[in-house]
């Protein structure tokens, strides 16, 4: 019986630091959702356009990139918490991730990016087409006026 009720103390225990931990979270400062057009034999070029969520405002960006050795066209769909925003100034920049990766066919991806200003996106995208990208790129964010 002892035994038991020790078992039961230590697995409520656990389960309540758990829990503890995951409020313990960060806290995202926002939000975003994107889209992308990828051509790439070489030299890959991607542009697109999205929207921030910010203290309770949407605001559209675009987005240019450049990536060094791609192959393939393709579209990708992003959304994902954005992280250390302080003010709406420091999501403009260039973000990068230092993860190369590949995705055939329509499949999904998780990626986390960073810009000069520490702002950090945590992104979940899925990708139509084929686009190989065995070095690390970078794409620009720019706040539209």
């Amino acid at each position: 019986m002892l035994k038991r009720t020790l078992i039961v103390v230590m697995s409520l225990t656990l389960v309540l630091g758990a829990a503890m931990l995951a409020g313990a979270e960060e806290k995202p400062d926002g939000t975003v959702e994107f889209a992308t057009h990828n051509i790439a034999v070489g030299v890959g070029v991607t542009w697109g356009d999205g929207t921030l969520t910010y203290m309770g405002k949407k605001y559209k960006f675009s987005i240019k990139g450049l990536s060094l050795v791609d192959l393939g066209v393709g579209d990708v769909q992003a959304k994902g918490k954005v992280y250390n925003l302080k003010k709406l100034e420091d999501f403009n920049g260039t973000y990068s991730s230092v993860k190369a990766g590949a995705a055939f066919g329509k499949g999904a991806q998780a990626q986390q990016l960073v810009n000069d200003n520490k702002v950090k996106m945590n992104l979940t995208a899925v990708q139509e087409g084929a686009r190989l990208s065995l070095a690390p790129g970078g794409m620009e964010i720019k706040l539209k006026k």
